[in-house]
C-alpha cells in the first residue's frame, strides 16, 4: 500500500509541479525534479523506500521509451547527408570533455588519473531524456531539418553514450586486458576498440532483427488487433533487448532499441507512424516518473560541499572540452557558424546516464566516489533544466527553418507555434 501511495504522490506532484513551472516559461522537468527533491528522503521522506529501490527499473523503462521515440524520429536521407558529422559527434565531443574533466579534477580535487577519467566518463555522457525530446520537437517544427542537424545530434548522442559507458566499465574494472580462450592477452586499446565495434555493430544488427520481427507480426500476419497492442508488444521487445544486453554485454541494448525504430521507418512507414504516436503517449507518464525519482535521489548534502569547484570543473569540460570536439566534428561540413554554435545548448544536457552510474564508484568503495556522486548530481541540476530551456530558445536564433516531412517527424510540437506556421 505504501508503494501505491508513493506512486500517487509521484504522478500528482510531478504533473502539477511540471505544469506550474511550464506556466512560468521554464522546462517542466525542472518542476518534476524539484517535486522529487521535496518528496525524497532528504526532505519529507514521503516516498516508500521499496519504490525508491526500484528507481533503476523505472529509469530503464523511461530511457527505453525515449530512445524508441528517437529511432522512430530519424531520417535516413538526412543522416546520409550528415553521416560523417553524426559519426564524429558520437566520439569527439564526449572524449574531449571526458579528458579535460579528468585533467581538471586531478588538479582541483586531487583525484588520481584513473578516478579522474571515471569522473570524465560519467559527466561526459549526454542525456537522451533531455536531448531526444528537444530534437524531436525541432524536427516537428522544421528547425535545422534541411541539413539534418537534429538527426545528426540524435545519432551522435546515442553513439557517445555507448562509447563512454564502455570506457567507464573498463576503468571500473581496473583496465584489465581482455583474454582469449587460450589465455591470449590483448593490448588494452585493442580490447577496447573491439568492444566498441562489437557493441555498436551487434546493436545495429539486433535492432534490424527486431524491426523485421515487428513487421512480420503486425503487418504481414496481423497479430495485433489495435495500435495499443502494437505499442505494448513493441515496448516489451525493446525492454527485453535492454535486459538481454545487460545479461549478455556484447551489444548495446539502448542502441539496438534506437536502431529498431530507425529500421521500422524504412521497412514499414505506416507502422512506424502508429508506433511513434503510441510512444508519444507513453512518454507522458514515463517523463514524470523519470525526473521525480531522479530528484528524490539527489545527494543534496554531498552536493553543497563541492558546489564551487564542481561548477568550475563542469565549465571547463563543457566550454572547452566539448567546444573543441564540436569544432572538430563539423570541420569540412556545410554547417554555418551559427549552426555550430547551436551544439552548445543542444548537446550539453546531463541527466539519465549520470543518475544511472554516478553512485556506482562510491558503492564499490572507490576513493573519490563521493566527489563523482556530487558532481554527477550537480551536472544534472545545472545542465538538464538549462538544456531543456536552451534548445527551443536558441533554435530560432541559430538554425534555419525548413519543410517538415510528416512521415518522418513527430507530431507533438508546440500547438501555438504550429498554428502560426499555418
Amino acid at each position: 500500500m505504501a508503494s501505491l501511495i508513493s506512486i500517487v504522490w509521484i504522478i500528482l506532484a510531478g504533473f502539477w509541479a511540471g505544469q506550474g513551472v511550464r506556466r512560468l516559461g521554464l522546462p517542466p522537468l525542472l518542476g518534476m525534479v524539484g517535486a522529487g527533491i521535496l518528496l525524497g528522503p532528504e526532505v519529507s521522506g514521503l516516498l516508500d523506500t521499496e519504490l525508491l529501490g526500484a528507481a533503476a527499473a523505472f529509469r530503464t523503462i523511461a530511457v527505453m521509451i525515449i530512445l524508441m521515440k528517437a529511432g522512430l524520429g530519424l531520417d535516413r536521407q538526412k543522416l546520409r547527408q550528415q553521416g560523417s558529422v553524426a559519426l564524429r559527434l558520437g566520439f569527439l565531443p564526449a572524449l574531449s570533455e571526458a579528458l579535460l574533466i579528468a585533467v581538471a579534477s586531478v588538479g582541483l580535487l586531487g583525484l588520481d588519473w584513473r578516478t579522474g577519467l571515471i569522473l570524465g566518463c560519467v559527466i561526459g555522457a549526454e542525456s537522451p531524456a533531455v536531448i531526444v525530446p528537444g530534437m524531436l520537437r525541432l524536427k516537428s517544427l522544421g528547425w535545422g531539418v534541411s541539413k539534418g542537424i537534429p538527426d545528426a545530434i540524435l545519432t551522435g548522442s546515442a553513439l557517445s553514450d555507448v562509447l563512454l559507458l564502455l570506457l567507464f566499465s573498463l576503468l571500473m574494472a581496473g583496465l584489465s586486458p581482455e583474454r582469449g580462450g587460450e589465455g591470449l592477452e590483448l593490448p588494452i586499446w585493442l580490447g577496447f576498440s573491439l568492444q566498441v565495434v562489437c557493441q555498436i555493430g551487434l546493436g545495429i544488427v539486433a535492432g534490424w532483427w527486431m524491426a523485421r520481427l515487428e513487421r512480420w507480426l503486425f503487418t504481414q500476419h496481423h497479430w495485433a488487433q489495435n495500435v495499443g497492442q502494437e505499442v505494448l508488444i513493441t515496448a516489451a521487445f525493446a525492454l527485453g533487448m535492454v535486459v538481454a544486453a545487460e545479461r549478455l554485454p556484447i551489444f548495446s541494448g539502448y542502441l539496438a532499441v534506437m536502431a529498431a525504430g530507425f529500421f521500422l521507418i524504412e521497412m514499414d512507414p505506416p507502422l512506424a507512424d502508429r508506433l511513434r504516436r503510441g510512444f508519444d503517449h507513453l512518454w507522458v507518464g514515463a517523463e514524470i516518473f523519470l525526473f521525480v525519482l531522479l530528484g528524490s535521489q539527489l545527494p543534496l548534502s554531498v552536493l553543497t560541499e563541492r558546489l564551487g569547484v564542481g561548477i568550475l570543473i563542469l565549465g571547463i569540460g563543457t566550454l572547452l572540452g566539448r567546444s573543441l570536439g564540436w569544432y572538430l566534428s563539423t570541420v569540412g561540413s556545410n554547417w554555418t557558424l551559427k549552426e555550430r554554435l547551436f551544439l552548445l545548448p543542444a548537446n550539453s544536457a546531463k541527466a539519465t546516464v549520470q543518475a544511472a552510474i554516478g553512485a556506482i564508484p562510491l558503492s564499490q568503495g572507490l576513493s573519490g566516489g563521493e566527489d563523482i556522486l556530487a558532481l554527477s548530481a550537480l551536472s544534472i541540476l545545472l545542465t538538464a533544466p538549462l538544456g531543456a530551456w536552451a534548445i527551443p530558445t536558441f533554435a530560432p536564433r541559430l538554425l534555419e527553418r525548413g519543410e517538415v516531412d510528416p512521415s518522418k517527424s513527430p507530431v507533438d510540437g508546440d500547438p501555438g507555434e504550429q498554428a502560426r506556421r499555418t
